[in-house]
C-alpha cells in the first residue's frame, strides 16, 4: 500500500501526461517493490521552473527538468537491492518522460513502521494480525 508524491518541473516544451506518469510509477512500484497496483496511490504536483531551485539557482535558468519522488512503504517489506533497482528504474523512466534531467533530482523511499500508518481506518500492523488469524 504505497503512497507516492511526485513533484516535477518538466523541461521547457514538454507536456507530460500525468495519467501516464501515474501508470508508469504504479507499474515500476509493482515490478521492483512488489506492491499491489490497486493499493498504490499517486499524487502529482507540477511546480513551475521559476519556483524550483537547485543550489539557489532557479531551474528556469537551465533547460532541464527535475523531479522529487517521495514514496512511503511499510518498513521491512523491501530489501536494499529492491530499493536500489527501483531508484534506477524510476530515474530512467523520468528521463524518458520529462526529457533532459537535472542531475539533482531526488527519490526518497520512506519506510514507515506498520503500526504508524494504514488505509481504510486500519494500520498495516492490524491488517497483518488479522490475516494471521484467518
Amino acid at each position: 500500500m504505497p503512497y507516492l508524491h511526485l513533484s516535477l518541473s518538466p523541461a521547457p516544451g514538454t507536456d507530460p501526461s500525468l495519467r501516464d506518469l501515474a501508470a508508469t510509477l504504479t507499474e515500476l512500484t509493482a515490478e521492483h517493490l512488489a506492491k499491489v497496483p490497486a493499493l498504490t496511490a499517486v499524487r502529482i504536483e507540477l511546480v513551475p521552473a521559476t519556483h524550483w531551485f537547485i543550489g539557489a539557482r532557479p531551474l528556469a535558468a537551465d533547460t532541464l527538468a527535475s523531479y522529487q519522488l517521495q514514496i512511503q512503504v511499510t518498513a521491512g517489506t523491501n530489501t536494499a537491492a529492491q530499493i536500489s533497482a527501483y531508484l534506477a528504474a524510476v530515474h530512467t523512466a523520468m528521463g524518458v518522460v520529462l526529457g533532459r534531467l537535472h542531475p539533482t533530482s531526488y527519490i526518497v523511499v520512506q519506510q514507515v513502521p506498520a503500526d504508524a500508518w494504514g488505509y481504510g481506518g486500519q494500520s498495516q500492523a492490524q491488517r497483518k494480525a488479522a490475516a494471521a488469524l484467518a
